[in-house]
């Protein structure tokens, strides 16, 4: 029944897919097809209201009951958006916050599976996992080539987290845990090719 009501898309296109996608797909010519292919298939979904602004900033504890602020890009479409947009800031963090990176990653692995395990047994849940792997890969992406870039990360961590993050879509996982265990890897090979060698 509310379909009809959200069924504007035009601030989702001009908020987050032109932004997020489009623009960073112009930045990034290796990361283009897999984003371009990720913008068809997101206008071509609409399954379910997606808040499409579901970060952590977005989300108040009130009286044991969460409060989501800022619906301005509410509409009807793609839940695998809303997933990779949060997972981008848990990954993303995991990424900056080297002491913390096992409990970041722990928790993305945790999100995800008590979303899918709440979600049931509706008739487009089997297919949403490797869907929500492509958008967390497209907003990781996007937070650190994007009109959007995520302020706490230093220039070579932008670096990092764009190079590691352009060689998982070149073969994405089809799991979400798979694509939390190589992302971290990703970013650890990279880190570790540019300690400095040790005295001889």
């Amino acid at each position: 029944e509310v379909a009809p009501a959200f069924a504007d898309r035009s601030f989702f296109e001009s908020l987050r897919l032109e932004p997020y996608y489009e623009y960073t797909a112009g930045q990034v010519p290796a990361a283009a097809s897999f984003l371009s292919a990720l913008v068809a298939e997101t206008r071509a979904t609409s399954l379910t209201l997606v808040h499409g602004d579901y970060s952590p900033k977005n989300i108040l504890l009130y009286q044991e009951r969460l409060v989501l602020l800022d619906h301005e890009v509410i509409h009807f479409g793609d839940p695998a958006f809303d997933l990779g947009f949060s997972l981008a800031h848990l990954l993303s963090k995991a990424h900056h916050v080297v002491s913390r990176r096992a409990a970041f990653a722990a928790a993305a692995d945790d999100y995800w599976a008590t979303y899918r395990r709440d979600l049931g047994d509706l008739p487009w849940a089997g297919a949403l996992e490797p869907r929500a792997v492509r958008h967390t890969l497209g907003c990781l992406l996007a937070r650190v080539a994007g009109r959007s870039q995520l302020e706490y990360l230093s220039d070579d961590e932008r670096r990092r987290q764009r190079d590691a993050v352009t060689r998982l879509m070149q073969s994405p996982p089809e799991t979400m845990p798979a694509l939390v265990r190589l992302f971290v890897e990703e970013i650890e090979r990279s880190e570790h090719s540019l300690s400095p060698a040790p005295d001889s």
